[in-house]
Protein backbone atom coordinates (compact mmCIF):
# COMPACT_ATOMS: atom_id res chain seq x y z
CA UNK A 1 0.00 0.00 0.00
CA UNK A 2 3.23 2.10 0.21
CA UNK A 3 4.02 2.26 -3.20
CA UNK A 4 0.37 2.92 -4.07
CA UNK A 5 0.92 6.23 -1.63
CA UNK A 6 3.63 6.88 -3.05
CA UNK A 7 2.68 6.55 -6.71
CA UNK A 8 -0.29 8.51 -5.96
CA UNK A 9 1.57 11.48 -4.43
CA UNK A 10 3.57 11.80 -6.98
CA UNK A 11 0.81 11.65 -9.59
CA UNK A 12 -0.80 14.26 -6.92
CA UNK A 13 2.20 16.62 -7.69
CA UNK A 14 2.81 16.41 -11.10
CA UNK A 15 -1.32 17.28 -11.43
CA UNK A 16 -0.51 20.60 -9.55
CA UNK A 17 2.54 21.37 -11.86
CA UNK A 18 0.35 21.02 -14.67
CA UNK A 19 -2.49 22.81 -12.65
CA UNK A 20 -0.12 26.27 -12.27
CA UNK A 21 0.61 25.71 -16.39
CA UNK A 22 -2.90 25.61 -17.11
CA UNK A 23 -3.39 28.95 -15.52
CA UNK A 24 -0.11 30.50 -17.31
CA UNK A 25 -1.95 29.03 -20.33
CA UNK A 26 -5.63 30.50 -19.62
CA UNK A 27 -3.42 33.78 -18.68
CA UNK A 28 -1.97 33.94 -22.12
CA UNK A 29 -5.12 33.09 -23.97
CA UNK A 30 -7.02 35.69 -22.94
CA UNK A 31 -4.24 37.73 -23.43
CA UNK A 32 -3.70 36.72 -27.36
CA UNK A 33 -7.74 37.44 -27.93
CA UNK A 34 -6.88 40.79 -26.89
CA UNK A 35 -3.80 41.20 -29.19
CA UNK A 36 -5.26 44.07 -30.95
CA UNK A 37 -5.59 47.35 -29.55
CA UNK A 38 -9.41 48.10 -28.51
CA UNK A 39 -10.61 44.84 -28.40
CA UNK A 40 -12.11 42.92 -25.77
CA UNK A 41 -13.22 39.79 -25.23
CA UNK A 42 -16.16 38.17 -23.60
CA UNK A 43 -17.20 35.39 -20.79
CA UNK A 44 -17.51 33.06 -23.39
CA UNK A 45 -13.78 33.30 -24.83
CA UNK A 46 -11.92 34.51 -21.44
CA UNK A 47 -13.49 30.57 -19.54
CA UNK A 48 -12.39 29.25 -22.81
CA UNK A 49 -9.06 29.67 -22.28
CA UNK A 50 -9.36 28.73 -18.29
CA UNK A 51 -11.71 25.60 -18.72
CA UNK A 52 -8.79 22.95 -18.44
CA UNK A 53 -7.70 24.88 -15.44
CA UNK A 54 -11.06 24.82 -13.57
CA UNK A 55 -12.10 20.92 -14.50
CA UNK A 56 -8.47 19.73 -13.40
CA UNK A 57 -8.86 21.77 -10.41
CA UNK A 58 -11.63 19.56 -9.24
CA UNK A 59 -9.60 16.53 -10.27
CA UNK A 60 -6.83 17.75 -7.84
CA UNK A 61 -8.84 18.54 -4.83
CA UNK A 62 -10.47 15.06 -4.85
CA UNK A 63 -6.58 13.59 -5.33
CA UNK A 64 -5.70 15.40 -2.26
CA UNK A 65 -8.80 13.91 -0.55
CA UNK A 66 -7.46 10.52 -1.82
CA UNK A 67 -4.09 10.45 -0.89
CA UNK A 68 -5.16 11.17 2.74
CA UNK A 69 -7.57 8.26 2.52
CA UNK A 70 -4.54 5.96 1.06
CA UNK A 71 -2.22 7.19 3.57
CA UNK A 72 -4.65 6.58 6.39
CA UNK A 73 -4.86 2.86 5.16
CA UNK A 74 -1.04 2.49 4.67
CA UNK A 75 -0.54 3.64 8.04
CA UNK A 76 1.59 6.32 7.63
CA UNK A 77 1.83 8.04 10.67
CA UNK A 78 -0.16 11.11 12.38
CA UNK A 79 2.70 13.38 11.53
CA UNK A 80 2.40 12.78 8.27
CA UNK A 81 -1.62 13.02 8.05
CA UNK A 82 -1.28 16.46 9.46
CA UNK A 83 0.69 17.31 6.49
CA UNK A 84 -2.00 15.75 4.48
CA UNK A 85 -4.69 17.37 6.48
CA UNK A 86 -2.90 20.41 5.81
CA UNK A 87 -2.60 20.16 2.01
CA UNK A 88 -6.55 19.52 1.62
CA UNK A 89 -7.18 22.45 3.64
CA UNK A 90 -5.01 24.48 1.23
CA UNK A 91 -6.48 23.24 -1.94
CA UNK A 92 -9.78 23.76 -0.18
CA UNK A 93 -9.16 27.05 0.35
CA UNK A 94 -8.08 27.16 -3.30
CA UNK A 95 -10.89 26.81 -4.57
CA UNK A 96 -12.60 29.48 -2.05
CA UNK A 97 -10.55 31.57 -3.63
CA UNK A 98 -11.04 31.06 -6.80
CA UNK A 99 -14.94 31.83 -6.53
CA UNK A 100 -14.33 34.58 -4.61
CA UNK A 101 -10.91 35.75 -6.65
CA UNK A 102 -13.79 37.27 -9.50
CA UNK A 103 -15.35 39.35 -7.08
CA UNK A 104 -12.31 40.65 -4.69
CA UNK A 105 -9.26 40.59 -7.48
CA UNK A 106 -7.36 42.25 -4.55
CA UNK A 107 -6.54 40.95 -1.83
CA UNK A 108 -8.39 37.28 -2.72
CA UNK A 109 -7.10 37.35 -6.28
CA UNK A 110 -3.98 38.25 -5.35
CA UNK A 111 -3.22 35.21 -3.30
CA UNK A 112 -4.61 32.56 -5.18
CA UNK A 113 -1.46 32.56 -7.13
CA UNK A 114 0.38 32.48 -3.32
CA UNK A 115 -1.71 30.05 -2.13
CA UNK A 116 -0.70 27.60 -5.62
CA UNK A 117 2.90 27.68 -4.52
CA UNK A 118 2.28 26.88 -1.22
CA UNK A 119 0.42 24.22 -2.01
CA UNK A 120 2.88 22.95 -4.98
CA UNK A 121 5.73 23.31 -1.97
CA UNK A 122 3.53 20.78 0.27
CA UNK A 123 3.27 18.43 -2.44
CA UNK A 124 6.30 18.28 -3.49
CA UNK A 125 7.67 18.05 0.23
CA UNK A 126 5.13 14.95 1.06
CA UNK A 127 6.72 12.84 -2.37
CA UNK A 128 9.94 13.83 -1.67
CA UNK A 129 9.41 12.72 2.20
CA UNK A 130 7.98 9.09 0.81
CA UNK A 131 10.99 9.11 -1.93
CA UNK A 132 13.66 9.24 0.81
CA UNK A 133 11.63 7.27 3.22
CA UNK A 134 11.04 4.44 0.55
CA UNK A 135 15.41 4.97 -0.14
CA UNK A 136 16.17 4.27 3.26
CA UNK A 137 13.63 0.87 3.64
CA UNK A 138 15.21 -0.55 -0.10
CA UNK A 139 19.08 -0.10 0.56
CA UNK A 140 19.00 -2.07 3.84
CA UNK A 141 17.16 -4.64 2.09
CA UNK A 142 19.63 -5.06 -0.70
CA UNK A 143 22.15 -5.57 1.32
CA UNK A 144 21.37 -8.44 2.84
Amino acid sequence: MRTVYWGWSMLLTAAIVVQIGLAGYGAFYAANKLDDEGSTIDDKVFEDGFQFHAALGYFVILAGLVLMIIGLIAGIGKWRLGRHGLLFLLLFVQLWLAWIGFELPFPVGFLHPINAMLILALSAWISWDEWQRRKTVVAPAAAT
